[in-house]
């Protein structure tokens, strides 16, 4: 496989483990799947995400960061009209939030469990954005008709999770709300 097919497949597979490991996360209560499992997920998520990155800086920057910051304002210039080199920074945040948090799940799970909701919301939030402006806004034709459906089924799954109370599930725990 070549660099292009590679950097393209990391980032494709690490959104596919985002997206699932989201869906997990919301229908936690009415698919009680192991902790392991979905903590799995993210770590495979986030492990495509920094190979992606690995894979972009070696396959077509060179390891080069100004060239990726040059790119990267070629890039925005060409679907924005604003030349703005600062989205590689962002993609660097996301990947630092990534490993930390899956870190953070694997060294101390029970702190993990009562982190913050603000904490979860705004770093999914955030990754969100993210994907959103890397599938939708700068990517056309069947890439773009992918990021529209998954972020239709995200809304789907979210939608309908807030409308379902676990309690009506028989095999729901009270613990899991």
């Amino acid at each position: 496989m070549d660099g292009p097919l590679i950097t393209a497949w990391t980032i494709r597979l690490a959104l596919i483990a985002m997206a699932s490991s989201l869906v997990l996360r919301m229908v936690h209560p009415w698919c009680p799947l192991s902790e392991g499992f979905r903590r799995g997920i993210w770590t495979a998520g986030c492990a495509l995400f920094l190979a992606h990155i690995a894979a972009g800086m070696q396959f077509y920057h060179h390891w080069n960061h100004q060239h990726a910051y040059a790119e990267t304002a070629r890039q925005t210039y060409e679907v924005l009209g604003v030349r703005f080199g600062g989205g590689i920074y962002v993609n660097h945040l996301m990947a630092i939030v990534w490993l930390a948090d899956t870190v953070w799940w694997w060294v101390a799970p029970q702190a993990y469990r009562r982190r913050s909701p603000w904490w979860e919301r705004g770093m999914i939030g955030f990754f969100l954005f993210i994907a959103f402006n890397g599938l939708v806004v700068f990517k056309s034709g069947g890439l773009r008709i992918a990021g529209i459906l998954g972020f239709v089924l995200l809304a789907v799954v979210w939608g309908m999770t807030r409308h379902w109370s676990p309690a009506v599930v028989p095999h729901a725990k009270p613990a899991d709300r």
